[in-house]
């Protein structure tokens, strides 16, 4: 039997089919048509797209409001504030150590520029008469019974009652003063009353010796208990001895412990 070639085959199968209205078999002899490969369309969604609402913003503090519409600090209160430590150490430092104006203070102040000032300089600087300002008085005096006590007594006697030629305190630099040394001071026991020489020493020593506080207040009630003594005893600084003074201070001294006891109990 002869063999009939492949393609007159397909040429025969090609031609069966288009008479039958079938489509043509592909040329590997396989008579099932080669389904194409379509991709599916897409269907769009003819419904419009509904674009979502945004949320409503949460509610705010109250408080939180009122910061946000507050005003920013105003650029003038910095150079207010950098000055407020400075007006801080000003105002705590007049507290602490408050002028004492008026009565014995102020009694003290007129009699010095009267009968002081002349010589010593109404700032205690000095001139004729020794300076007593920056601490000077109260080297020569020192802040206690004894230093008080022999103010008294020389502002008292002048250069006239110096006791063996000299004044003041032993364990100043330099030894006691020499008196004459600096001119020649009068006295004033017998020109001013009791009142007004303790007043002046007040003034001198709370003026110009660089005392603190609470010494210049203890030094004001005893020079103010000092006067009562003198006064009670019927006793005046004319003519009085170192000794005297020395004795009328020290019951200014006791009397002024014994009420701060009966104070404190």
């Amino acid at each position: 039997m002869t063999e009939v070639p492949e393609h007159l085959l397909q040429r025969a199968a090609e031609a069966r089919a288009r008479l039958a209205g079938e489509p043509a078999p592909s040329a590997s002899g396989s008579d099932a048509p080669a389904a194409a490969s379509v991709p599916a369309a897409v269907t769009a969604d003819p419904t419009p797209a509904v674009p979502e609402e945004p949320k409503a913003p949460e509610p705010v503090a109250p408080y939180v409001e009122a910061g946000l519409r507050r005003k920013t600090v105003p650029v003038w209160i910095v150079p207010v504030l950098a000055f407020l430590p400075f007006w801080a150490i000003y105002y705590v430092g007049y507290l602490e150590n408050p002028p004492v104006t008026g009565g014995f203070a102020f009694e003290g102040g007129e009699a010095y520029g009267a009968q002081c000032a002349g010589c010593h300089g109404g700032a205690g600087g000095g001139g004729t008469g020794r300076q007593l300002s920056g601490g000077e008085v109260i080297a020569t005096f020192p802040a206690n019974d004894e230093g008080v006590a022999q103010m008294v007594y020389w502002v008292a006697s002048g250069t006239a009652g110096a006791v063996d030629g000299v004044y003041g305190d032993p364990a100043r630099p330099g030894g006691q003063r020499e008196a004459g040394s600096f001119g020649v001071m009068g006295g004033f026991g017998g020109g001013l009353s009791a009142e007004e020489l303790a007043a002046v020493v007040y003034h001198e020593r709370s003026s110009f010796g660089e005392l603190d506080a609470d010494t210049v207040e203890h030094e004001l009630h005893l020079l103010e208990e000092l006067v009562h003594v003198v006064d009670e005893a019927g006793e005046s600084f004319d003519g009085a001895s170192l000794d005297d003074v020395r004795l009328w201070v020290d019951a200014a001294s006791t009397k002024l412990a014994v009420d701060g006891e009966m104070a404190a109990e």
